[in-house]
């Protein structure tokens, strides 16, 4: 039975986060973040106009619905995400997408737990960058952040991953491309290079699109591998965290449901049994649920908090992007 007074305190926090979010989408689909060859995503903008509206948002009226947001909004959009992929797209473009998205996703989220202890960061943290750098950017780094124990400032190192990801990214797309000459790489190469080194599927999607149709077909494909390995990379991130005995955090207290949701609608996509239209309809959902979620994270992120977490963190981020790029190449280049 729905409890409507529990209803009612979450309807205006919710309220708010999604306006932000609809103000995001509906700016990206008018072409009012595009400038020329750059574009700004529409999760960075909810979160900027999440940010700028943090001293209505932290108000005691909104505080309920922007924490549903920000926790099970975001669980149902990364489930959504399953219906983006089928098994047998895993194994179309033969060994080389496969294995390159195996250890960009695993090799990175080792690295990241590794050198986060060099910088003099908890490994923690670590393996919250290096899952949404090896993995698939934002939603990567939410559903590492829900399965990681909580601390003070949890929610601001995803907040931060988010942005800083999101920016590399960015970055990543419009360089990217133009490295094929000095890479020697034919188109498939260079599509596998493209959805292995690239975060986010976006930027994947971008970068390919900059090239052909084909590199587009090829960089998307491998991108979506990588984000077949979520569940199990996430898994593997909460069975860590299990065996350090902390009784905090998500992965102690329940299985993250969210994620088997993920690989049960790639199982069923699988099939075929989905018409186009209904994928195309719970894409557009599981897009919209991450950016109302990335609104709510917004919400309640301090700006000055952000800008205090300091230099090491970027650092890392950078190292991890640069180990992934080198990952990527190294492989493609010993397949040649």
């Amino acid at each position: 039975m729905i409890d409507m007074a529990r209803l009612v305190r979450l309807l205006p926090g919710m309220a708010l986060a999604t306006a932000i979010a609809a103000l995001a989408l509906i700016a990206d689909a008018a072409g009012l973040t595009h400038f020329r060859t750059w574009w700004i995503p529409p999760l960075i903008i909810a979160l900027v106009i999440g940010m700028m509206l943090r001293p209505v948002g932290k108000q005691a009226l909104f505080a309920p619905g922007i924490d549903v947001a920000g926790r099970t909004i975001l669980r149902l959009g990364v489930a959504l995400l399953g219906v983006r992929l089928t098994f047998g797209d895993m194994v179309a473009g033969g060994i080389a997408p496969v294995l390159v998205a195996f250890c960009a996703v695993f090799a990175t989220i080792g690295f990241g737990g590794l050198v986060s202890v060099w910088f003099g960061l908890s490994r923690d943290f670590g393996f919250l960058t290096g899952c949404s750098v090896g993995v698939c950017g934002a939603a990567a780094a939410m559903a590492a952040g829900a399965v990681l124990p909580k601390h003070e400032n949890a929610e601001r190192d995803v907040v931060f991953t988010v942005m800083g990801v999101n920016t590399l990214s960015t970055i990543a797309m419009i360089v990217y491309p133009s490295l094929q000459h000095s890479l020697g790489f034919s188109n498939f190469e260079m599509g596998v290079f493209l959805g292995g080194a690239i975060h986010d599927v976006a930027q994947v999607a971008g970068a390919g699109r900059m090239m052909s149709d084909q590199v587009l077909a090829d960089s998307v494909m491998t991108k979506l591998i990588r984000v077949a390995f979520l569940l199990p990379a996430v898994l593997a991130i909460a069975w860590w965290v299990r065996s350090t005995g902390r009784k905090a955090g998500e992965a102690r207290l329940q299985p993250p449901w969210f994620l088997f949701g993920f690989i049960a609608l790639a199982a069923i996509n699988s099939t075929g049994v989905i018409p186009r239209g209904v994928q195309t309809i719970v894409q557009q959902a599981s897009t919209i649920f991450i950016t109302v979620a990335i609104a709510a994270l917004g919400i309640k992120t301090s700006l000055p908090g952000m800008l205090a977490i300091g230099v090491r963190p970027l650092a890392l981020l950078v190292l991890e992007t640069l180990f992934i790029l080198v990952l990527v190449v190294s492989i493609l280049t010993l397949l040649h």
